[in-house]
């Protein structure tokens, strides 16, 4: 039977998911003696295939759903992993969904439970997730959204895709490590056949649960001889507390020192931090021995590293004494970058004062103001650099230095919410779509109680931001406010990009007279004060509220000088955004090849220079012209990389992009889905598409009608004309 089920699967994978007829399979299967009711043997064997394989029916045969690769985001085990065999034991009698491994700090959670997974991964083929949830670290723990996101992606799955869903007839175990109780739930699989490890210094009684405590006497011994320490150990194991991480960090001291010297000075240092059972040993006593040890310099790095929020520190702002820290093993080094243990980061930030916080926010907000100058996309800097900007060499480096730091950069604008840091990280953080902690961050300097000119920074980065995630009023609001503030302060620049933005604002909800009203207003501006590259973007947006006007004549002139004035001083972000705008107003005019091309110069531009945002724009634009085009899949391939890059970080693609897939899917539900999210958003321009495609499908002359009038009341002359010659040529 076993030989059989093997060849069945063989036949069936060998078209990965095609239906096989029934008689190629009974053929493959049975190649000398065929049973006498073939189809009756092959359900038998399915059923049993089943158990291992998804397996369709089909009308004709049966379809083998291909198995996604097995994602292993499992850290390495530890080759000097100790004891533990009663907890091994437990663990291994334990048959249930989840298992959770808690105890004290330090005691050596996360080894035993990447021990346990690496017992596990034969159960659990599909693939092993691994998440460090930094549940109780001094800078920010990782959200739940942030360690879905990362478990889609390693399932396969893109930003829409559910994480649940994923794990339908898969047999994946996740571990998540470091967590704290309120997070568990929404990361814990609920397929059959899945199960979750967890590891977390709460005790979690709802699961099936192994408390760990620190180790035997026997089992302390053995760890500091796997680590070369000589001698009798017994009071050093006692003095430590039998706690894994304190021994090693013990065992990384004693390196080339004797013994009884070293234990002399542990006695007489104990400091009582973390105590551990009814003992007054605590965890810093060895720490603060440890610290002890170190040179002066070395000490002042180390309580100076407490005061970086993010995940790792940069070699340029640890300086050369890390290497002692390194040594010391207070400090774990990962290329140029160093990491604290969570306990030791504890310790540190302890010990840093508001100097050192402020020295940090110093180093990192100067250099800031360096790489932003050199990124040159064409941003109006909101507010002026300091005086003492870190130069860097080009675009690239500064690219680099923002993406190495971006993690600790928004962690520090979080904990030191500052104006003038989220205006240095504004033209970043917009080039490369990552609005999610530009609005985090802006939202936080604004909370602070920043006022004038500050204040209005800030604002134009939410104003854009609402407006991007459908949050149109208070989108407008923030725009007046700044409009208001900048224009007192008499800063033009500023004043106009503000305007700039709340046309967009009203172009997307479709009130177009406002829209019109203030982009003149914010070009007025532009020209007379040489603001070329802000004027080419003034330009770009005219021709669109030009084109929803229904005047495509002026509409592609504007674009054309905004296009040429951006060829002109090599401004390639301007010039992709008004390449791809142009691209719109001339599949507009049918001139699908001039369009073509204009998309795909666009697209190649966004790539070449890492703009995700118009790539994203570009790839979902010219997919509407493909859909014209009678070229269905090759929409379908662009709007959903589109839906990739936009992850949760852009609402109005999102929406945008999935409009292009109900279109090419041509699904009454997307349509429907899409129509809800427009509406709730306020995209007054998708919901008017949306309805005349949901018009063209079901050929319904009430829902054309209800389109017509929906782009009328908004002055939406272009839409209105182009659903009237749809409901004309598909019901007369």
């Amino acid at each position: 039977m076993a030989d059989r089920l093997q060849a069945l699967r063989d036949a069936l994978a060998a078209r990965p998911g095609e239906p096989v007829p029934f008689d190629v399979l009974a053929a493959q299967v049975w190649p000398d003696e065929p049973p006498k009711h073939p189809r009756a043997a092959l359900r038998t064997l399915v059923s049993r295939l089943r158990a291992t394989e998804q397996v369709i029916t089909e009308p004709t045969g049966y379809r083998l759903v291909p198995r996604p690769p097995a994602p292993c985001q499992l850290p390495a085990d530890l080759p000097d992993f100790v004891g533990r065999r009663e907890e091994i034991a437990r663990l291994e009698l334990i048959d249930a969904p989840v298992r959770a491994i808690t105890g004290l700090p330090g005691v050596g959670k996360t080894v035993l439970a990447i021990r346990e997974a690496h017992r596990l991964r034969p159960e659990f083929p599909d693939g092993q997730l691994y998440v460090n949830l930094r549940g109780y670290s001094t800078g920010p723990s990782m959200t739940v959204e942030q360690a879905l996101a990362r478990f889609v992606k390693a399932l396969g799955g893109g930003p829409n895709d559910d994480y649940r869903a994923l794990l339908e007839n898969r047999r994946v175990l996740v571990v998540l490590d470091n967590a704290t109780a309120d997070v568990i739930a929404p990361l814990l699989p609920a397929a059959p056949g899945c199960a979750a490890l967890v590891t977390s210094r709460q005790d979690l009684p709802q699961f099936a649960q192994v408390r760990l405590g620190v180790l035997a006497d026997d089992e302390a011994g053995e760890l500091l001889k796997g680590m070369r320490v000589d001698g009798d150990t017994s009071e050093l194991v006692g003095l430590c507390a039998r706690l894994p991480l304190a021994l090693r960090i013990a065992g990384a001291n004693l390196a080339g020192r004797h013994l009884p010297d070293y234990v002399e000075e542990l006695r007489g240092h104990r400091l009582e931090a973390l105590e551990i059972a009814d003992d007054d040993t605590a965890v810093q006593a060895t720490f603060d021995l440890s610290y002890r040890k170190l040179s002066q310099r070395a000490q002042r790095t180390f309580d100076f590293l407490g005061a970086v929020p993010g995940p790792d520190v940069p070699r340029g702002l640890a300086g050369d004494a890390i290497d002692e820290l390194v040594a010391a093993n207070l400090v774990q080094q990962n290329n140029d970058r160093y990491q604290l243990h969570d306990l030791l980061r504890l310790y540190a930030h302890a010990r840093t004062t508001d100097d050192d916080r402020r020295a940090v926010f110093d180093w990192y907000l100067k250099r800031a103001d360096g790489a932003e100058a050199e990124l040159k996309v064409g941003f109006t800097r909101l507010l002026p650099a300091g005086p003492d900007a870190v130069p860097f060499a080009g675009r690239d480096e500064a690219m680099a230095w923002f993406e190495a730091e971006r993690p600790n950069l928004v962690a520090l604008a979080e904990d030191h919410p500052d104006a003038a840091l989220v205006a240095a990280l504004r033209g970043y953080l917009l080039l490369t779509g990552q609005y999610t902690d530009l609005r985090t961050i802006a939202r936080a300097a604004l909370d602070s109680g920043e006022t004038g000119q500050r204040a209005a920074a800030v604002r134009v980065c939410l104003a854009y931001l609402d407006w991007r995630f459908g949050e149109h009023r208070s989108a407008i609001e923030h725009s007046e406010h700044a409009i208001a503030e900048y224009r007192a302060a008499g800063s033009l620049a500023q004043e106009a990009t503000a305007l700039n933005i709340l046309a967009g604002i009203y172009h997307d909800i479709g009130e177009l007279g406002l829209a019109g009203e203030h982009l003149a207003s914010a070009i007025e501006i532009y020209g007379p004060n040489g603001m070329t590259s802000q004027l080419i973007g003034g330009l770009g947006n005219l021709g669109l509220v030009e084109l929803e006007l229904g005047r495509l004549t002026s509409a592609e002139d504007a674009l054309r000088r905004s296009v040429g004035l951006a060829r002109e001083i090599d401004d390639w972000q301007h010039l992709a955004n008004g390449l791809n705008n142009l691209g719109v107003v001339l599949a507009a005019q049918h001139r699908h090849a001039d369009a073509e091309d204009a998309f795909g110069e666009a697209l190649r531009l966004s790539q070449q220079h890492g703009l995700r945002p118009i790539e994203m724009s570009a790839r979902v634009e010219y997919a509407e012209l493909l859909i014209a085009a009678c070229r269905p899949e090759e929409a379908r391939d662009h709007a959903e990389r589109a839906l990739e890059l936009a992850g949760d970080d852009d609402l109005f693609i999102e929406v945008d992009a999935c409009l292009v897939l109900a279109e090419v899917n041509r699904s009454v539900a997307e349509f429907d889905e899409v129509l809800r999210r427009a509406v709730d958003a306020e995209f007054r321009i998708i919901e008017v598409r949306a309805l005349a495609g949901k018009a063209a499908l079901l050929q319904d002359r009430a829902l054309y009608e209800q389109a017509i009038e929906r782009a009328e009341s908004a002055g939406l002359r272009y839409r209105a004309d182009v659903i009237r010659s749809g409901a004309a040529s598909t019901i007369g």
